[in-house]
């Protein structure tokens, strides 16, 4: 065993024992996807009809092999080679997607069953980052809080996670104060419009004032700011939804400047 694959044992002797049991483990690129069936034991449960899939399973299988653990692999569902990169991508983040649906807590509760549905993303935190170049940058660190309901605990998921759990219906919107006053009055919700949404609505909503832009400290809608930096309402926009163009859910509550001067 050459310096490299003395290694990548020990990386997978750490990765494996990381996992929990039932936890799925799909390598990046390598159209293979396993479960933990014990501490001892891995299901290969999908793979790419591909020959270099097979031979890195092959390869696996051996490596896992040098630090005890069996790989069962007579039952593996096999799935068609794409024939496109793109069809490779949406494949991958398909099989992605269907792994992110195990995801659970500590106590076996799945994360798809915290109600994910009505969890808005929170600001957590800015944090310097050091560059290559040694220069220093800010980043926004933003999480998803879900209750679990058997523990009545928080957990904090990653967006990214959270994006693969729920797609762009949910990840595409965010909540803003709508009180200077009242810091729990998250009432102003916005949600992100694709680009054949935006189409419909500027071909037949054009007066409305529901449609706004969005930027990374305020956000303009039709005749007014809506909300800004100003040092009254604080204002949190999470990064994925800069130079988006969204709907406001509370249509009304802001005055059209337009139809008021005709």
């Amino acid at each position: 065993m050459n310096e490299q694959d003395k290694q990548l044992v020990e990386w997978l002797r750490q990765h494996t024992a990381d996992v929990s049991v039932g936890g799925m483990w799909m390598p990046e690129g390598s159209g293979l996807t396993y479960v933990k069936e014990d501490e001892k034991t891995w299901r290969l449960t999908h793979m790419i009809d591909d020959e270099s899939v097979e031979s890195g399973h092959t390869r696996m299988k051996t490596l896992l092999w040098d630090i005890g653990i069996n790989m069962i692999d007579d039952e593996a569902i096999m799935r068609p080679a794409p024939t496109s990169e793109h069809e490779a991508h949406a494949q991958e983040l398909h099989m992605k997607r269907e792994m992110a649906q195990q995801w659970a807590d500590t106590d076996g509760t799945r994360l798809i069953d915290m109600d994910l549905e009505n969890v808005w993303p929170e600001f957590v935190e800015d944090k310097e980052i050091l560059l290559d170049n040694g220069d220093i940058t800010t980043m926004q660190i933003w999480a998803y809080r879900p209750l679990n309901p058997n523990t009545g605990e928080h957990l904090s998921i990653d967006p990214d996670d959270y994006h693969l759990l729920m797609g762009d219906k949910y990840f595409m919107r965010f909540r803003l104060r709508s009180s200077k006053f009242d810091e729990s009055e998250m009432n102003d919700e916005y949600i992100a419009l694709s680009r054949e949404e935006m189409i419909e609505y500027v071909d037949s909503n054009i007066g409305t004032d529901q449609g706004c832009a969005v930027g990374s400290t305020s956000i303009q809608g039709v005749g007014d700011r809506l909300h800004t930096n100003d040092g009254t309402i604080p204002v949190r926009i999470p990064p994925w939804m800069w130079g988006t163009f969204c709907m406001n859910t509370n249509p009304g509550k802001f005055t059209n400047t337009r139809s008021e001067e005709e």
